[in-house]
């Protein structure tokens, strides 16, 4: 046994004689050493207490609690001494936090653990949750797969039975805060303004432009290029980045036509300027020759009738 070891053992056994405590209580105490496998952790007086380390570690393993740091914790043993356990205690505060979320509506960190059918398994500090596939994005997701591994924001939906049955939605939450900045974006859609965008879906006639802030505009096939395209597919493609340009905005019918078109060169106007540029220099303007001869034969007629 080490000499660290021996301290440890020393002062855990002093600590038994010190407070009598019983199984099941909850206690708070303050961290005053921290071992490789237990921590011992002042219970009042002189008594102390341990607990595994591995108790006070986060998901990344890494311990989360520094000397001098007060936790709660439950006594699972007094047998030989005095044994704390937090995973009733830290479950606990965990179910009264997600609850006081759910109700107030507050957001929530979760991280994506794995696709099943339907949804996705969600892990919320040390909770489950279910997110379905509907719910895990605003836009359709090709590929569920996409979002595993991936850390969220996400709204809790459902609570039942104390947190064991959990449903979460990224979807309200990416809602939330597309209605927090559209009055901003609102103000920048004008006639004539220039903006960024993402194709938000393609249909027969054109395709629906997600300006910002939930806010689209309809993008017609006729509008995409001076060419007509066979299809709006051939031009743009779910989830492209494109600038456009704000053609109309009918407020009333809450309605924004956009144009790509209008951002590109027009051929017409090139070739009208290719032709001109090359025309010989001492050419006569159209109709230049013509207007002439008619002149000259204007005074011969003249001349004729004075004779």
């Amino acid at each position: 046994m080490s000499e660290q070891e021996e301290d440890f053992a020393a002062m855990f056994e002093a600590s038994v004689k010190a407070r009598r405590v019983t199984q099941g209580q909850t206690i708070d105490g303050t961290i005053v050493a921290i071992g490789p496998e237990v921590a011992l952790v002042s219970i009042g007086g002189k008594s102390e207490a341990q607990i595994e380390v591995a108790e006070l570690k986060d998901e990344d393993g890494d311990i989360e609690v520094s000397l001098g740091d007060r936790i709660q914790a439950v006594v699972v043993s007094t047998s030989g001494g005095i044994t704390l356990s937090r995973k009733g205690v830290r479950n606990a505060e965990t179910q009264r936090e997600l609850e006081h979320a759910f109700r107030a509506g507050l957001a929530v960190d979760g991280r994506v653990e794995s696709v099943n059918k339907g949804g996705y398994d969600v892990r919320i500090a040390r909770e489950r949750a279910f997110c379905p596939l509907s719910q895990i994005d605003i836009a359709r997701t090709t590929d569920p797969a996409v979002h595993v591994g991936k850390t969220y924001t996400f709204r809790i939906i459902e609570y039942r039975d104390g947190g064991t049955s959990m449903v979460v939605s990224r979807r309200k939450q990416l809602e939330a805060e597309q209605r927090t900045s559209a009055d901003a974006v609102r103000t920048s859609i004008v006639p004539g303004a220039v903006l960024p965008g993402r194709v938000a879906s393609v249909v027969d006639f054109g395709a629906f432009i997600d300006l910002g802030g939930g806010i689209q505009g309809l993008l017609h096939i006729s509008e995409m290029s001076w060419s007509r395209p066979a299809t709006p597919g051939a031009v743009v493609a779910v989830g492209d980045q494109l600038t456009v340009k704000v053609l109309r905005v009918d407020e009333g019918a809450g309605k924004i036509s956009l144009g790509l078109k209008q951002l590109q060169e027009d051929p017409r106007s090139t070739a009208g300027t290719a032709a001109s540029a090359t025309a010989p220099e001492d050419a006569p303007a159209p109709g230049t020759a013509a207007t002439s001869l008619g002149s000259l034969g204007d005074k011969l007629r003249d001349a004729l009738k004075g004779s």
